[in-house]
């Protein structure tokens, strides 16, 4: 009886995960709640996104391109080649910071209030949406 609990809660965890489709993902995600920068991430079609960064002052600071791709068997994992990691830092005052995008990334895709999403690290749970991009409608 205790096998039969142990397989409901591990069945019920698995379709607790979200899964996407690339259609799902597409679009343009913006950061929540930053202040010191604005930034754009398209999501296209054939793994292919675009970038934008502006600073405060709304000056562009990054225009890139670069490759995404769902983490291999998993459709909750975003993955980015050539890639800035964008924290909120002021890029008026350490503009050296959107020189660095020969890195790459994964996050893990959620649906939050309706909305997809995904962030980059360096949060918790005192600071909701910190360092999260969201889906525009």
């Amino acid at each position: 009886m205790k096998s039969v609990y142990s397989i409901f809660t591990v069945l019920f965890l698995i379709s607790c995960v979200y899964r996407f489709t690339e259609q799902e993902i597409l679009g343009i995600y913006t950061p929540v709640d930053y202040k010191n920068c604005f930034d754009t991430i398209v999501l296209k079609e054939n793994g292919v996104y675009d970038r934008k960064v502006y600073d405060i002052k709304k000056h562009l600071v990054l225009d890139m391109s670069g490759k995404w791709n769902f983490k291999k068997g998993q459709s909750n994992v975003i993955e980015f080649s050539s890639y800035f990691h964008n924290l909120d830092r002021d890029l008026i005052k350490f503009p050296e910071l959107a020189i660095d995008t020969i890195g790459s990334w994964s996050h893990t895709i959620e649906r939050s209030k309706g909305k997809i999403e995904f962030c980059v690290g360096y949060y918790s749970a005192d600071l909701p949406n910190q360092n999260c991009y969201r889906k525009q409608e």
